[in-house]
């Protein structure tokens, strides 16, 4: 697991956490209430979508959420950032300006 994957999992257990009603919800929904996907998909669904409407609130996108998140929990995502940074102004064509 990458530590993108594990910056993307606590993220989501985060949310998890802070919305047990969201999963409740979820597990008394009848097999016809999220077909033909399965019911982990709809959750890992509700779940990504619960994390982008908090990320919103925090006026963030939600890659940058999920990293303050990790930041928040003692994970240290300086060479995260700085890569997107740098993927960043490459695809701009700026990257030899920082």
């Amino acid at each position: 697991m990458t530590i993108r994957d594990e910056i993307q999992a606590f993220a989501l257990l985060h949310i998890f956490e802070a919305n047990p009603q969201l999963i409740k919800e979820i597990e008394d929904l009848n097999e016809d209430a999220f077909s033909p996907m399965s019911r982990e998909h709809y959750r890992s669904l509700c779940l990504e979508e619960a994390l982008a409407k908090e990320a919103k609130r925090h006026r963030l996108h939600s890659w940058d959420y999920k990293l303050k998140l990790a930041e928040q929990s003692g994970i240290d995502v300086s060479a995260l950032r700085e890569d997107d940074r740098r993927a960043e102004a490459d695809a701009l064509g700026i990257d030899k300006l920082l």
